[in-house]
């Protein structure tokens, strides 16, 4: 049985637009990292379902956004994380003044 798709659930193309890819894609993926990781504020939302995914559009860059949860948890590891919010243009971790990876910052989370 298909879901209803309820009103409050219908993205508009500004939302839709910033699922493209480059940051957004990594940021989504840091968060997910987060979530599997069940680091404090990013425990109980599971951004692989259709809930987590609206919450993730709705509060991208209003108030206290996803963004800015996800820089501050970098910085508790000492991580500077910059949004670069271009489709195709990937996130910036830098760590003691060196612009690491991804995935370097994550082993450094993870502490590897």
């Amino acid at each position: 049985m298909a879901k209803e798709i309820l009103k409050d659930e219908i993205l508009k193309d500004e939302q839709l637009d910033q699922v493209a890819g480059g940051s957004w894609m990594e940021s989504v993926g840091d968060f997910n990292n987060a979530f599997q990781r069940k680091l404090p504020g990013f425990d109980k939302i599971d951004p692989n379902t259709s809930e987590g995914a609206i919450y993730l559009l709705k509060n991208w860059t209003d108030g206290d956004n996803v963004v800015g949860q996800l820089k501050n948890m970098f910085a508790k590891y000492g991580i500077d994380m910059t949004y670069n919010g271009k489709p195709f243009d990937p996130n910036t971790y830098t760590y003691k003044g060196k612009q690491i990876s991804q995935d370097e910052a994550w082993k450094i989370i993870d502490g590897k």
